[in-house]
């Protein structure tokens, strides 16, 4: 390294896990699944939303969704990792509609594939 220089660790790649609780019951499956996605390609999990309203409410009117979109607004994630699409909405105008927002604040949403 040369002379007067530091070097700063580089920080991994961050992503905001988001979850929608269909019942009673926490998505564990679904939390590992995201897990394990984002551990395949080194990403860091910043925050893990769990959404009570997911099934009830278009993805513009859920909190807890605009909460973990607001990490990526903030710089604090670079995407929002879901299990699936239908996490986001099941409707496809929905989801691209809010993948379009995600993207223009230059993030992403991933869906947590099979490896």
């Amino acid at each position: 390294m040369p002379p007067n220089t530091t070097c700063i660790p580089a920080r991994n790649f961050q992503v905001v896990t988001y979850l929608a609780k269909a019942n009673s019951l926490f998505p564990e499956q679904e939390l590992r699944r995201c897990e394990n996605y984002a551990r395949a390609f080194n990403w860091g999990i910043s925050l893990i939303v769990v959404d009570d309203e997911a099934n009830v409410r278009a993805p513009e009117f859920r909190p807890m969704l605009q909460a973990a979109f607001r990490q990526v607004l903030d710089r604090q994630a670079g995407a929002i990792l879901v299990p699936s699409k239908a996490t986001i909405s099941p409707i496809d105008g929905e989801f691209n509609e809010f993948a379009q927002r995600v993207e223009k604040a230059a993030g992403f949403i991933q869906v947590a594939t099979g490896r």
